[in-house]
C-alpha cells in the first residue's frame, strides 16, 4: 500500500494475531500502558492509517467497545482486570515469570506494547526498533519482559520520553516472530540477506582492486630491477630460464606471477615462477 511505512505494516500484522482470552488480556494491558500519560491508564489510543481500522477490529472482535476519531481509537470501558493490570504495569510492578505463560502472555503484551508506543524502522535504512514511553517504571518494566525473551536493549530519554531502543539485526527479527508479524519478518530477513550481499560483493572488489593495485606496483619494482640487471655484465651470464623470466617480467609488468610463469617455454607453475623471479630480485639487489 503506497505510504503505508514498514512500521505500519508490522503493527497491522500484530492486529491480526489470534489471541487466547489470556494472551488478549495481555496484549491490550500492554497497548494501554503503551498509551498512557504516565501517570494513569487511559482508553485513548493513537494509531495511524490503515493500523486504526484493523485494532479497531481487533477490539470488536473482543466485544470492547471503542469509537475512532482524528487518528485515536478511544475505548468505551476498559474492562477492569485489565485496566488493574495496566496500572500495575504503569508502576512498574514485574508479573511472576509464571504468569508469562510460558511466553505466550509475554509476547502478547509486547505486541500491544509496539502498536502504542513502538518505531520499527524501515530496513532499507537501519535495522532498529524504538518504544517510547513516558514513565521511566513503565519504561523498565518494558525493558525487562524484552530481556526475559533474550533480547538485549538500551534505555535513553529524551526530554520527558523515555526510550526502550535495541538495534541489534537479530534482536529485531526476534521481535518481530514474537510479536506475530511474521510477514514482516520475512521481508527484514530478505532485506538483510541482500544487505549481506552488497557487502560481500563491496569487499570482494575492494580485495580485488588492492590485489591489482599490490600487482602492479610489484610489477614495476621488477620492472627496475630487471632492467638494470639485464644492461649489466650479470645479466649476459644468465641462465636462459631466468632471462626469459626476466623478458617476460619487464614486457607484461602488470601481469600476475602465475601468468608470467604461463608464459614461459615450457610453461611452469605459480611457484616455479615464483622461485625464479627470486633468483632475479637476489642478483639484481646484488648489483
Amino acid at each position: 500500500m503506497s505510504g503505508t511505512t514498514f512500521s505500519d505494516n508490522v503493527k497491522y500484522e500484530i492486529c491480526k494475531v489470534r489471541y487466547t482470552a489470556s494472551s488478549f488480556e495481555w496484549f491490550l494491558s500492554g497497548l494501554l500502558l503503551a498509551s498512557s500519560d504516565g501517570e494513569k491508564v487511559s482508553g485513548r489510543i493513537k494509531a495511524g492509517g490503515r493500523v486504526l481500522g484493523r485494532l479497531s477490529n481487533l477490539l470488536n472482535d473482543w466485544k470492547i467497545e471503542n469509537t475512532q476519531k482524528d487518528g485515536r481509537i478511544y475505548i468505551g470501558k476498559i474492562p477492569e482486570n485489565v485496566r488493574e493490570k495496566a496500572a500495575s504495569f504503569l508502576e512498574g510492578k514485574l508479573p511472576e515469570e509464571a504468569e508469562f505463560d510460558g511466553h505466550t502472555n509475554s509476547r502478547a503484551f509486547l505486541g500491544g506494547v509496539c502498536i502504542g508506543a513502538g518505531h520499527i524502522s524501515d530496513p532499507d535504512n537501519t535495522y532498529k526498533v524504538e518504544i517510547h514511553l513516558k514513565s521511566e517504571e513503565a519504561c523498565k518494566l518494558v525493558f525487562s519482559v524484552l530481556a526475559y525473551e533474550g533480547i538485549d536493549p538500551g534505555i535513553t530519554r529524551r526530554g520527558g520520553i523515555w526510550c526502550v531502543r535495541f538495534k541489534n539485526g537479530d534482536y529485531v527479527s526476534d521481535f518481530l516472530g514474537m510479536t506475530g508479524a511474521d510477514s514482516a519478518r520475512l521481508s527484514f530477513e530478505n532485506t538483510r540477506i541482500e544487505h549481506e550481499i552488497r557487502k560481500q560483493i563491496t569487499r570482494e572488489v575492494n580485495c580485488d582492486d588492492g590485489n591489482t593495485r599490490r600487482q602492479a606496483e610489484a610489477g614495476a619494482s621488477r620492472y627496475e630491477l630487471f632492467e638494470k640487471l639485464l644492461r649489466s655484465d650479470k645479466g649476459k651470464d644468465l641462465p636462459d630460464e631466468l632471462l626469459a623470466a626476466a623478458r617476460a617480467s619487464i614486457d607484461n609488468p602488470g601481469a600476475s606471477i602465475a601468468e608470467l610463469g604461463e608464459m614461459m617455454t615450457p610453461p611452469i607453475s605459480k611457484s616455479g615462477m615464483n622461485n625464479r623471479l627470486k633468483k632475479l630480485m637476489r642478483i639484481a639487489q646484488d648489483l
